[in-house]
């Protein structure tokens, strides 16, 4: 007898939906050969902005976490960036290369910025 079958209909769903709820709450798997780099993303625009990495202009999927920031949000983004060049970071498709110097896990001095206008840039408080 299967693990289900002396459940009724309506117990059989919250099982379901417990099991589907709890899938929600796990992050994508990195992009294979990539390694993280945590940023501080503002964004001050009125609109919900979408982040990525690309490479040769096109977006590498799973590559950031959260793959979108809310109008008005400020969030620290794990961007998994490939571990050869030729890539950029993508905010609503345009794209740009902060300097990041080969550095990787969480950092703190160098965050992004999007306008109240939409307009895209990166700041830098330390080593750039």
């Amino acid at each position: 007898m299967g693990r289900l079958e002396g459940l009724s209909i309506a117990a059989r769903l919250l099982v379901v939906a417990a099991v589907a709820g709890g899938c929600a709450l796990i992050e994508p798997m990195p992009p294979a050969g990539t390694v993280p780099v945590q940023l501080e993303v503002a964004n001050k625009s009125p609109r919900e902005v979408s982040l990525s990495v690309t490479i040769e202009g096109r977006p590498l999927p799973g590559s950031a976490q959260p793959p979108t920031l809310a109008a008005g949000a400020t969030a620290d983004v794990i961007f998994y960036v490939p571990i050869a060049t030729g890539w950029a970071l993508s905010v609503n498709s345009e794209e740009f290369l902060p300097e990041l110097r080969g550095r990787t896990g969480e950092i703190v001095d160098i965050g992004i910025e999007v306008d109240a206008q939409g307009g895209v840039s990166w700041w830098c408080s330390g080593r750039c």
